[in-house]
């Protein structure tokens, strides 16, 4: 098998080099095919034997999908074996009919994507116009030529198992060899969320219908379809062909629903609310908000009985959530704390909510020197440290009055928002940084921690919407269609990428995301000959992907351990993604063997974007110690 992928940003005359190039590879690099059956199909395969245990060649074996009518049909060789490729992943009436042979029917076998199966039949001698049926075909087919470490996630888990988000990819968890990508994750950059044998979320493949479904820019999972229209998908861990060789973690294969000559489908929707659910207790406030809706509605069913089928899916998922800023800013504090007099500032002893015991001991430390430089220090950390609140410290204000006899400088205080353009920061002098405008029309960048927002919004506004065709052109040739659009918008994203917190981050920090996701998947499958079938892929993908900070500040600022506020780092993301891909294989049946030939070519393409490397300014205040704050007013 082979299986090549190139990714270009701008096509050039390479192109036709490329495709001769890989077409010969692929003749010249074919092998004895792995035992793993297609990325969307299933192949069935076993000898047909008499009682007597003797093979029987020359038998006709028909796999039938009783949903669609929709039939398949090969002969054994001289050793008894038949192997039937490409058969769309469903229940069948496998059929079993020789010469002097009573014609076997077993109803009820299950094939899921990805397998490749071993039925055994025995036939019992007779009259071809007998039928035994036999039972016992229902049970789980078994894989001798088994060689990729696969799970598969069938309808019955899909349907009936709990998932957050109805995310259905996280089912994959459920696998032993499957784990939660713990990788920090960044706003404009997801991963798949999986992490396949210690290997990065981003080092994943995953398909949908057999199409690449990636986005290549940062090699994660575009927005795929509705959880009601995932029919089942097959998780590969280890092993897998060639053809699915794109990948160095995992390989993620889904198939979506297809229609049938019965007209199916259903209304649903799911809701959580803070009415009828417990209080996150990590919320700063009382009732946080809290409200999560998906609903939708699906419909398949005949265009043209036993011929042309259809499928439709949509479903939309509201989310209005609360944020929290759970840091340790405004812990501490405490309405005891014991202001000394501080003459000019502070005329009597007073306690004050907006101070801590460490601060003050650092003022009482300043005092107890009483040397001037450090009275100074402490009338200006004392006015800096109480500005925060409305009990702040009131009386003549060495720091823009200086005339009071102290000596003390004249420094512009930092009291909050209201502060004048031309402020600077107490101890340094250094101007403060501009960037967002106040209600007095000001720009102001630098806010006291105790003034950062506690609780923020977090909205979600995500559709699926799916189409699918399955149309029968002959008995021989299959033609299937799929096309998909995803618009999504989320707000309040927090993100960890400079190791922040989450809880930590100011509603400054968070980003917005913006998608618009299209896929449109034709599939052409021709059965040549008993021996031979061809399958043809077109895919077309584009994601037109936004990310914006929730505000605009010139930098971020980053307090270890306690706070992150300012302009979402990663950001302005402005890109669109365009995917043009073709993909052919063909398989060949010789004896006991199968051959498979293939090329895949993908051009991706990102025609303009706006990726801004150079991020938004970045200050890190670390664990400094007070004490040598002192220096700024000697």
């Amino acid at each position: 098998m082979f299986a090549s992928h190139t990714q270009w940003l701008n096509p050039s005359i390479r192109t036709t080099a490329l495709l001769v190039l890989t077409v010969a590879c692929g003749l010249l690099g074919s092998s004895v095919a792995f035992g793993q059956a297609q990325s969307n199909a299933a192949d069935l395969q076993g000898v047909v034997r008499d009682q007597s245990g003797a093979v029987i060649s020359g038998a006709t074996v028909t796999a039938r999908n009783p949903a669609t009518n929709s039939s398949k049909a090969t002969t054994t060789n001289e050793d008894g074996a038949y192997l039937i490729v490409n058969l769309t992943p469903g229940d069948y009436e496998v059929t079993v009919e020789a010469a002097n042979f009573k014609k076997a029917v077993l109803p009820g076998v299950k094939l899921t994507v990805g397998q490749r199966g071993d039925l055994d039949v025995a036939l019992e001698v007779g009259q071809v116009s007998e039928v035994v049926t036999v039972s016992g075909a229902t049970a789980e087919l078994v894989e001798t030529s088994k060689t990729a470490v696969a799970t598969t996630i069938d309808q019955q888990r899909i349907d009936n198992l709990p998932i957050n988000e109805r995310n259905y990819l996280s089912f994959a968890l459920t696998t032993s060899t499957v784990a939660r990508d713990n990788g920090r994750p960044i706003g404009p950059a997801p991963t798949t969320g999986l992490n396949f044998g210690g290997q990065r979320g981003r080092s994943n493949l995953v398909q949908v219908d057999g199409a690449d479904n990636t986005d290549n820019s940062v090699n994660a999972s575009r927005s795929t379809v509705s959880q009601e229209a995932v029919q089942e998908f097959q998780v590969v861990s280890n092993s897998f062909a060639p053809e699915f060789g794109r990948s160095s973690g995992g390989v993620v294969n889904v198939v979506t629903k297809s229609g049938t000559n019965d007209f199916h489908g259903n209304v649903f929707g799911f809701i959580r609310d803070k009415r009828f659910q417990a209080r996150n207790p990590f919320a700063p406030i009382a009732k946080p908000d809290f409200r999560r809706t998906q609903y939708g509605v699906t419909l398949g069913g005949p265009l043209d009985r036993d011929r042309t089928f259809f499928f439709f899916a949509f479903e939309q998922r509201r989310r209005d959530e609360s944020g929290f800023f759970t840091s340790s800013v405004a812990r501490g504090l405490t309405s005891s704390v014991t202001i000394p007099v501080i003459p000019g500032l502070n005329p009597i002893a007073r306690t004050f909510a907006n101070i801590t015991p460490q601060q003050a001991t650092y003022i009482n430390t300043l005092l107890a020197a009483g040397t001037p430089a450090a009275i100074c220090g402490a009338r200006a950390y004392a006015f800096f440290a109480s500005s925060g609140g409305s009990s702040g410290l009131t009386g003549s204000n060495p720091l823009t009055s200086p005339n009071d006899g102290s000596g003390c400088p004249a420094i512009s205080p930092v009291t909050g928002p209201t502060t004048p353009i031309g402020s600077r920061f107490i101890l340094s002098g250094a101007p403060i940084p501009v960037g967002t405008t106040n209600a007095a029309g000001q720009f102001i960048a630098f806010r006291p921690l105790n003034d950062l927002q506690k609780i923020f919004p977090v909205t979600d506004r995500t559709t699926y919407n799916s189409f699918r065709l399955d149309h029968m052109i002959t008995k021989n040739h299959q033609f299937n269609f799929r096309f998909g659009y995803n618009p999504s918008r989320i707000t309040g994203i927090q993100v960890e990428s400079q190791n922040q917190s989450l809880g930590q981050n100011d509603f400054s920090r968070t980003g917005i995301q913006k998608l618009r996701d299209f896929s449109a998947v034709a599939t052409w499958l021709a059965t040549l000959s008993e021996n031979a079938v061809n399958e043809a892929r077109f895919n077309f993908g584009e994601r037109r992907a936004t990310f914006t900070s929730q505000n605009l500040d010139a930098v971020a600022s980053n307090v270890s351990g306690t706070a992150f506020f300012g302009r979402e780092l990663f950001s302005p993301v402005v890109r669109t993604e365009t995917r043009y891909e073709w993909t052919d294989s063909l398989n060949l049946v010789a004896g006991t063997h199968t051959f498979k030939f293939g090329g895949d070519i993908a051009f991706v393409r990102i025609p303009s974007a706006v990726f801004e490397l150079n991020f938004a300014g970045l200050f890190n205040f670390g664990g400094l110690s007070a004490t040598t704050l002192n220096a700024g007013f000697a």
